[in-house]
């Protein structure tokens, strides 16, 4: 029997290196991720992580879309998570979004704390290039808010059989999050340059003083 094939006629949501995302055109809630050319790293290294991930039962997904599986689409082999949107329908908008509209880092430090223990908590180890494209901040809520990772998740080294254990997992993850933090704290900092504006607060609804 023949898989069935996804048809995509819409624009991208998003357009990567290696992979597009599209609204998957039976679930509003869910994106379909498509690989670009013939490159596939992140796509076989995203996969094994969340087949990963499904042999666990002990992973809370508040920050990291849920996996749905492989599909075929019309573009290509594709595979199913969910759509990060605020709680009016809006795309959830990135940390560089942010960023560019004078946001310095710090208004984020609660939430990138959550972020953090929760990678900690789940043992889930991201990509070193994991930047801040791939982090979206989504309004839950007129007064609630967290941190998601939508993209460079997983480990790209070559061995890594040892992030099943928790200590090996934490020293990895706080070793890559202390570089993370580095690099956007410089994006932050360039953005504020490039742009001259004054640094912004978040709406007050969503200013956490810790």
């Amino acid at each position: 029997m023949q898989p069935q094939i996804i048809m995509l006629t819409s624009e991208p949501l998003g357009v990567g290196q290696e992979r597009a995302c599209y609204v998957h055109p039976d679930d509003p809630d869910k994106v379909v991720k498509v690989q670009r050319g013939d490159i596939d790293k992140q796509t076989r290294r995203e996969l094994a992580f969340y087949r990963w991930l499904g042999r666990r039962s002990d992973v809370r997904y508040d920050h990291i879309p849920r996996f749905y599986g492989t599909v075929e689409t019309n573009l290509g082999p594709g595979f199913v998570v969910d759509r990060i949107r605020d709680f009016d329908g809006a795309e959830s908008n990135s940390l560089w979004w942010y960023f560019e509209r004078g946001y310095p880092l710090a208004e984020f430090g609660p939430y990138l704390d959550e972020l953090r223990q929760s990678l900690l908590d789940n043992r889930i180890v991201f990509c070193v290039d994991m930047g801040r494209y791939n982090v979206l901040f989504r309004r839950l809520s007129p007064g609630d808010a967290r941190l998601v990772v939508i993209d460079g998740l997983g480990n790209h080294s070559a061995i890594n059989w040892l992030d099943n254990f928790d200590l090996f997992a934490r020293r990895k993850i706080e070793r890559r999050w202390r570089r993370f933090m580095s690099r956007l704290q410089n994006y932050s900092n360039a953005s504020l340059r490039k742009y001259g504006a004054d640094p912004r607060s978040l709406e007050p609804a969503y200013r956490r003083t810790g």
